[in-house]
């Protein structure tokens, strides 16, 4: 079951669903979901590797970062993928998971954003894929609403999310 904005508000209001939410998006009129931006974008510098019992994701490089009052602006070049990390801080309880999916002005431009589902009990900021899949470059201003987060409702019992990206972290190295 997909929640509704006005549950979405009170949990925000009540349990700190979310941090750093800007005030237009809980005045909103309806929806299910809750626009997040973006606060850092990353590439990678090293190279990956998933196996059957251990797992080590590429190093990462720190590209442009979203400072409050200041445009910061970042071209995505062609055929480039890129991490990007959200201003918004999730607080996922015991009882909601949620997803992303990518606003249409990326995807109307060329730009594919891989987002995934966040576990029950996670707790930190959002990390997902972006590339640019077009033939021409792509401007991103940090800051920028690029994804919705939507919850669902999670019915019988859970365990805590435990996992090397919790908090944030850019990858497993930074456990």
């Amino acid at each position: 079951m997909l929640l509704s904005h006005e549950k979405l508000v009170q949990l925000v209001k009540e349990s700190k669903l979310l941090e750093n939410i800007p005030e237009s998006e809980l005045t909103k009129a309806g929806g299910v979901s809750f626009d997040m931006r973006a606060g850092e974008i990353y590439e990678f510098t090293g190279e990956g590797f998933l196996g059957v019992n251990e797992r080590k994701t590429p190093e990462t490089k720190l590209l442009a970062k979203h400072e409050e009052g200041k445009s910061t602006k970042l071209v995505l070049e062609p055929s480039k993928y890129y991490i990007v990390k959200t201003i918004e801080k999730i607080n996922c309880p015991m009882h909601l998971a949620s997803t992303i999916i990518s606003r249409s002005t990326l995807y109307r431009s060329g730009v594919l954003l891989l987002g995934g589902l966040t576990d029950p009990g996670y707790n930190g900021e959002m990390t997902f894929g972006l590339m640019n899949i077009s033939s021409k470059p792509f401007t991103i201003e940090l800051g920028a609403r690029i994804a919705n987060v939507i919850f669902f409702k999670v019915e019988g019992k859970t365990n805590k999310h435990v996992s090397p990206y919790n908090s944030g972290n850019m990858g497993t190295n930074k456990a």
